[in-house]
């Protein structure tokens, strides 16, 4: 997978801050009720946002986010940066 790694942030940690708003010890301690809410929802419902009819979730072998910190990782630092590239896009755009 290219791109940022969650090993590599980690490393780092005042861009783990930068990236997350969290300390690596905030962190830590978001990983266990994130991937139980995380698997909840999984259980209930689809990737595509229907509900969850025959087959469980399962994270495959391949996966690009294969445990709860590379999730968890990717969705802070997704949320806190998507509204960047919204505002640049806007801006650059006006």
């Amino acid at each position: 997978m290219a791109g940022l790694q969650l090993s590599d942030a980690q490393s780092r940690p005042m861009e783990f801050l930068d990236l997350t708003s969290l300390t690596l010890e905030e962190f830590q301690i978001l990983i266990p009720p994130f991937e139980a809410a995380f698997q909840a929802h999984m259980a209930a419902w689809r990737l595509d946002g229907k509900p969850r009819t025959a087959r469980q979730f399962a994270v495959y072998q391949n996966c690009p986010l294969p445990t709860p910190e590379d999730r968890l990782f990717f969705l802070l630092t997704y949320l806190k940066t998507s509204t960047l590239f919204r505002w640049c896009r806007d801006a650059c755009s006006a």
